[in-house]
């Protein structure tokens, strides 16, 4: 999400991509997420969370971890807190603040928090956002009620993923 209210999107590449055209060189598409991800915002921790219920962020946080291993100099650190039950919020958003502490920035991959409302307080523990929106799933109510329970404010852009392969049509 921009400043001005509009959400940057840049769209990641689909299930078995092609990351590397060359050995060792990421893609442009992965260069522009990067881009996008620290163009206008320095953070240090980010969520990655999907605009709808039983969607994934997953191929979005490869896609940063994987360019953030040869672009950066700073560690990036991945927590999955996908499928988190009661309880162990607390201990995902300790981690978390550890890394940060550290010096190091750290991403975090969450359920939908409006099917897992548990992922909330990860979210508003992290300093940025990103929304992960599956082409062909994604509804809008789901990602406006996502925006609104952690803050438009919060998110640096939405990246569009394709449907897993084998995915059912709707």
């Amino acid at each position: 999400m921009e400043a001005d209210g509009t959400v940057a999107t840049v769209a990641a590449e689909t299930a078995q991509p092609q990351y590397a055209p060359t050995p060792g060189v990421p893609s442009s598409t992965l260069l522009q997420l990067w881009a996008m991800l620290n163009q206008r915002h320095r953070w240090s921790s980010l969520v990655v969370v999907p605009s709808h219920p039983g969607g994934s962020g997953l191929q979005a946080v490869q896609a940063i971890l994987e360019v953030a291993n040869r672009q950066s100099s700073i560690p990036l650190h991945f927590l999955d807190a996908e499928g988190l039950e009661l309880g162990a919020s607390q201990h995902v958003v300790s981690e978390m603040r550890a890394y940060v502490e550290q010096g190091d920035r750290v991403v975090v991959l969450i359920d939908s928090v409006v099917a897992n409302p548990l992922g909330l307080e990860i979210a508003l523990a992290a300093e940025k956002a990103l929304l992960s929106v599956t082409l062909g799933s994604s509804d809008y109510t789901s990602a406006r009620r996502t925006l609104d329970l952690i803050g438009k404010e919060r998110f640096l852009g939405s990246v569009t993923l394709q449907p897993p392969s084998g995915a059912l049509k709707k």
